[in-house]
C-alpha cells in the first residue's frame, strides 16, 4: 500500500497488515473482553462481514470504527484486515464514531462521554457538539458530565477492561476518593453492576463511619442482609432478616402511634368513640405488654441491672448472652 490517499476511493476496501492500521483514536474507546471474546466467536463463524474504517492522517491510517474487530482479529493472529478510509477532518472523526455506532447501540454511554469531551477539546461548544451529532443539548451536557465526574484512574480501568464501563456509570455518584475506595470492594468482591448500585445506595444512605466500614469490609453480606424484598434498602445493611422485620415493625409501630395521637387529641363524636369502645380497649391492652417488651429490649442493649424488681425473663437471657458473647461472667439471676 502506497502513502497516497488516491489509492483509496471513496467506499473502496483494501487489504491492510493489522500492524499498519493505528488505534490512536482508540483513547474514547473502552473495549470489554467480553465483547472482544463475542466478536473473536463472530470472525471464527463469519469472517470480517464489514471493513473497518480509517482515516489517513500524515501517511498513516487511524482506526475510527472497528476497534473490537481490530483487537480480535489480532488475537486470532490475523495478518490483514479489510479497510474502508474516510476523508474526515480532526471533528469529523470524532463525528462519524458517534454516528457510525448509533443505529447498533455497541457505544457505552462512558464511550460516548469521551468522544463528546474529544469534540468539546476541538473548539465546539456543547450546543454544536448537539447539532452536529444529531441530539438534544441535556445528552451532550450528561454525558460530557459523566466523563468529568469519574476519577481519573477508574476511567484508564475501564479503557483497560480492568472495570466494565456499567460498574464505573455507578461510582459516578460519590467523591472521587470514595469511588476508589468502592472500585476497590468491588473489584475484590467480583460484585456485578447491580450488586456496585446497591451498594453504592447503601453508601450513600448513610453517613455513619462504622456502617460505611461494614460495607468496605463485608461487602456481601452488607449485600446479604440489605437486598430487599419490596425494591428499597433498610436503614442498616447489618441487620439480619430478624432484625429487618423488627426494624420495619418498629417504625410502623412509630408511624401508627403519631397518627393516633394526632387524631385523638380531636376526637369524634361521642357515638362514633362509642362505636369504637371494643377497639379501644383492646388496643389499651395490648399497649401495656408492647411497652413492657420494648422496655426489655432497650435494657438488653444497655445490659443494666436484671436482678431488681423492673427486670424480665427477656432482658435477663438476653444479657447473659450478650456476655457469654464478649466472654465476660452472666449476670446475676441470668441463669
Amino acid at each position: 500500500m502506497t502513502s497516497s490517499s488516491t489509492e483509496w476511493g471513496p467506499g473502496v476496501a483494501r487489504s491492510v497488515a493489522i500492524a499498519r492500521i493505528g488505534t490512536t483514536l482508540g483513547r474514547a474507546r473502552c473495549p470489554q473482553p467480553a465483547q472482544v471474546a463475542r466478536m473473536r466467536e463472530s470472525l471464527s463463524r463469519h469472517g470480517q462481514l464489514t471493513a473497518v474504517i480509517a482515516v489517513e492522517r500524515e501517511g498513516k491510517l487511524e482506526l475510527v470504527d472497528g476497534f473490537k474487530r481490530r483487537t480480535a482479529a489480532a488475537q486470532m493472529g490475523w495478518p490483514e484486515l479489510a479497510v474502508s478510509v474516510r476523508s474526515l477532518d480532526g471533528r469529523g472523526q470524532w463525528t462519524a464514531m458517534l454516528t457510525l455506532n448509533r443505529s447498533s447501540g455497541s457505544l457505552s454511554v462512558l464511550e460516548e462521554g469521551l468522544i463528546v469531551r474529544e469534540l468539546c477539546q476541538s473548539g465546539l461548544a456543547q450546543i454544536e457538539i448537539a447539532q452536529v451529532v444529531g441530539r438534544h443539548k441535556s445528552w451532550v451536557s450528561r454525558r460530557l458530565g459523566l466523563v468529568e465526574r469519574l476519577h481519573p484512574e477508574l476511567l484508564a480501568g475501564v479503557r483497560t477492561g480492568l472495570l466494565s464501563a456499567g460498574v464505573a456509570r455507578r461510582l459516578i455518584g460519590l467523591p472521587a476518593g470514595n469511588q476508589l475506595e468502592l472500585a476497590a470492594v468491588v473489584t475484590q468482591a467480583a460484585l456485578t453492576t447491580a450488586e456496585t448500585e446497591l451498594l453504592v445506595s447503601l453508601w450513600q444512605k448513610t453517613s455513619d463511619p462504622a456502617i460505611r466500614r461494614f460495607l468496605l469490609t463485608e461487602p456481601r453480606r452488607a449485600l446479604q442482609n440489605a437486598r430487599p424484598e419490596t425494591g428499597s434498602a433498610p436503614p442498616d445493611p447489618r441487620l439480619s432478616e430478624r432484625g429487618r422485620r423488627i426494624a420495619r415493625a418498629l417504625a410502623l409501630l412509630r408511624g401508627v402511634a403519631l397518627r393516633l395521637i394526632d387524631a385523638l387529641q380531636n376526637p369524634p363524636p361521642l357515638s362514633e368513640l362509642t362505636l369504637l369502645e371494643g377497639e379501644l380497649e383492646q388496643t389499651a391492652q395490648a399497649l401495656p405488654r408492647a411497652l413492657e417488651a420494648l422496655g426489655s429490649a432497650t435494657r438488653c442493649v444497655r445490659c443494666g441491672d436484671t436482678s431488681g424488681p423492673s427486670a424480665t425473663p427477656t432482658s435477663a437471657d438476653c444479657c447473659a448472652t450478650a456476655a457469654r458473647s464478649r466472654g465476660q461472667p452472666e449476670p446475676p439471676g441470668s441463669t
